[in-house]
């Protein structure tokens, strides 16, 4: 599980596909915009997304004030991948 905030109208990391993750996003202060598959939809506080395995997806904020979200990864194991992508939000700012 993974926490993340973006700051207004910032963009996440790209759209991007999981070979042998299915994620799933909960909603903590929205709305968020989610790229999933082929097209956008946005999501209001409180909401859960599912994002099955091999679909391609990403997240983007582009409202005026601060997002969040909680990010579950079934299997586990995303944590390994962190030290990259927070070095990849530092240089993409």
């Amino acid at each position: 599980m993974s926490e993340w905030w973006l700051e207004p109208h910032s963009e996440g990391p790209g759209a991007h596909v999981h070979e042998h993750i299915v994620q799933t996003f909960y909603v903590l202060e929205g709305p968020v915009s989610f790229f999933v598959g082929d097209k956008w939809i946005d999501v209001e506080t409180g909401t859960f997304i599912r994002i099955p395995e091999n679909t391609m997806h990403t997240f983007a904020n582009r409202t005026d004030k601060k997002t969040g979200f909680l990010n579950f990864d079934i299997p586990g194991g995303f944590e390994k991948d962190m030290p990259g992508m927070v070095a990849w939000f530092e240089n993409n700012k």
